[in-house]
């Protein structure tokens, strides 16, 4: 970060941008997609069209963007340990200490720089399976015609969303539950040193 010191206005800021980008991957709704594919023993491509959801497309960027404003805290807090007398270093210890944060930075990392070199969990973990799942009570129809296939979606508060952060060691993880106890970790343990 530069020069500027953080102000509570400014970790404020960041931290509604993180929670309305939480918002963003617990809401499936969106005006639909469409893909193709190839149906299973057959000669012919389906095209299939989901109206009423985001796109998986999307959701995965609507998840990267979260994990990656999650781990962009981490700046703006050692930015508000050295305004307030306090060693930056004290952040990355907490990180270390802390295996959700490890996972959101090698995810927002691999993110930002399209591969992974070093780990920070030493997991390597990256996002994987985002997708959405329609229980047959949301859906009010699906229309067959040759190979085109239509689902209308009537309720997408009722779609659930997943998403996994897999390790290379074999761990997998609901994305959700890591990026809550990353925050968690932002919040008990950093942000209350420097609460005012």
């Amino acid at each position: 970060m530069g020069t500027k010191d953080m102000t509570p206005a400014d970790l404020d800021a960041i931290r509604s941008r993180i929670q309305r980008a939480s918002a963003a991957v617990r809401d499936a709704s969106g005006s639909g997609y469409q893909t193709s594919y190839w149906a299973s023993g057959t000669d012919f491509m389906t095209n299939f069209r989901a109206i009423g959801v985001k796109a998986p497309e999307q959701l995965e960027d609507d998840f990267l963007n979260l994990f990656i404003w999650t781990w962009s805290l981490k700046d703006y807090l050692k930015s508000c340990f050295v305004t307030k007398g306090l060693r930056a270093n004290g952040v990355e210890e907490e990180v270390n200490r802390c295996q959700a944060l490890t996972f959101v930075a090698d995810i927002a990392n691999r993110a930002k720089h399209g591969d992974l070199r070093e780990s920070r969990s030493g997991e390597f973990a990256e996002l994987v399976d985002v997708g959405l799942n329609a229980p047959q009570e949301c859906i009010e129809s699906i229309a067959i015609a040759g190979p085109d296939i239509t689902l209308q979606v009537k309720d997408p508060q009722m779609v659930k969303i997943h998403a996994t952060v897999a390790t290379r060691s074999g761990g997998r993880h609901d994305a959700l539950v890591v990026l809550n106890e990353a925050m968690e970790c932002w919040e008990t343990k950093v942000l209350s040193q420097i609460a005012v």
